[in-house]
């Protein structure tokens, strides 16, 4: 029996989508023009190495690059500042405060509104080098003329305290104590897992003297003795990187990711984080008509929930703009942009509900697109229906010469049959 230029297609998933992609032309030339949220990763290694870390960060080097160069944090300053960001988050990854001076000319050069600061903390040990770190932030933040509104957000929660290189609640106290002391320009708070909600919270306002308030479901704030607040986020428990070995029950107070980001939802099951700006704090993640960046410790750069894993992009070789436009050559970026991640979510549970569930199990936001479009043959799959939406609703046209014209003008129904018995097959054969 001959092959149908389907099943041919599947032979080599990623050459044909890459032929996908080359012969696919967006009707529309508008993209967007700015950033929303943009995050940076400045290490991938952590002195805490903590055992639910979902980045794995400890002080072994996984890959040849573990941070940017100098040279590079120039690039990425002025890629930032070109991005028209309305937010940068300075996390990891990693570690950020391994790389300290960088963190200095991040809150001296960038233009963006708002920063956030993520660190583990574990440099508050000792209360002088607290008072120095704080004061340093400060002078470098009063630098920057663009007067960006900033918070030093510290992760506390029982692995942080438990960790094989631990921070102490006398650590954080540490910090706390300098940061009221000086009352630096910049504000101050923890981030938790929901496991810990009653317990690192209460342990830290006795530390501090404080009282606890509550906010909403996923936040409290701290009341100092001088009336000064420092919010406390809580975050659910992700079961990716270290925490996937974990043993089971340390995750069975945690919402699912479904759950947790039901409120920040545009729409029934509309959840485009990659457009909004990140601001759990307040109790939203607000709409932006620009594309959030996450830029990784290695120069690799993507759309944060909006780009297909063999899609990333290396820092100084396009322009923000150019980038964007590289991003959106894909149509899976259309759908994740457009749609968001519970329409890809929705999509991969019809073509493979093993992967899926795989997926999902991590019930973790930031890596959830790279999981569900791990396997090559999903990812073509994937490729393949969102073209053939985009190319139905005429907001897109494919060369004429393409092979899979045809396979394109199927109906909706068979496409997605076929790709799935198709994956169903290669997956019996691995």
């Amino acid at each position: 029996m001959s092959e149908t230029a389907l099943e041919a297609a599947f032979v080599t998933p990623q050459s044909t989508r890459e032929s996908l992609i080359g012969a696919f032309k967006p009707r529309s030339s508008e993209l967007p023009t700015t950033g929303s949220s943009f995050f940076i990763h400045l290490s991938e290694l952590c002195p805490v190495a903590c055992l639910h870390c979902m980045y794995s960060s400890d002080l072994q080097r996984k890959s040849a690059k573990d941070s940017l160069s100098r040279d590079e944090l120039t690039k990425a300053i002025d890629f930032i500042n070109e991005s028209r960001s309305q937010k940068l988050n300075i996390t990891g990854g990693g570690e950020p405060f391994l790389k300290f001076n960088s963190i200095l000319r991040l809150l001296t050069e960038v233009t963006t509104p708002k920063i956030d600061v993520v660190s583990a903390g574990y440099w508050g040990k000792e209360p002088t080098r607290a008072n120095t770190l704080i004061r340093r932030l400060d002078a470098a933040l009063a630098d920057n003329p663009a007067g960006p509104e900033v918070i030093l957000r510290l992760s506390l929660d029982r692995y942080h305290l438990e960790a094989p290189r631990p921070v102490r609640l006398e650590h954080y106290g540490n910090v706390a104590r300098a940061w009221a002391e000086q009352r630096p320009g910049f504000g101050l708070g923890f981030r938790s897992i929901e496991p810990d909600w009653n317990i690192v919270d209460r342990q830290i306002a006795e530390e501090l003297g404080a009282r606890l308030v509550d906010v909403n479901d996923w936040n409290r704030k701290l009341v100092l003795p001088d009336g000064r607040e420092i919010p406390i986020t809580f975050n659910v428990f992700r079961r990716s990187g270290k925490a996937s070995e974990l043993a089971e029950g340390h995750h069975d107070t945690s919402r699912s990711i479904h759950e947790y980001y039901n409120p920040f939802e545009t729409g029934s099951r509309r959840l485009s984080l990659a457009t909004t700006v990140n601001d759990a704090i307040r109790g939203n993640y607000a709409a932006s008509s620009g594309v959030a960046v996450t830029l990784n410790s290695d120069g690799t750069f993507w759309i944060f929930c909006g780009t297909a894993p063999d899609r990333r992009l290396l820092l100084g070789q396009e322009s923000f703009a150019e980038a964007v436009a590289t991003f959106f050559q894909d149509p899976i970026t259309h759908l994740l942009v457009e749609e968001g991640v519970w329409s890809l979510s929705d999509l991969v549970i019809e073509l493979d509900k093993e992967a899926h569930a795989a997926a999902m199990a991590k019930n973790d936001v930031a890596s959830l697109v790279e999981d569900l479009l791990d396997a090559e043959d999903v990812r073509l799959a994937v490729t393949l229906v969102a073209t053939q939406k985009l190319l139905a609703e005429d907001r897109a046209t494919l060369d004429g010469s393409h092979p899979l014209g045809a396979v394109l003008a199927a109906p909706h129904r068979d496409l997605l049959a076929e790709c799935r018995a198709l994956i169903a097959e290669r997956r019996a054969r691995r």
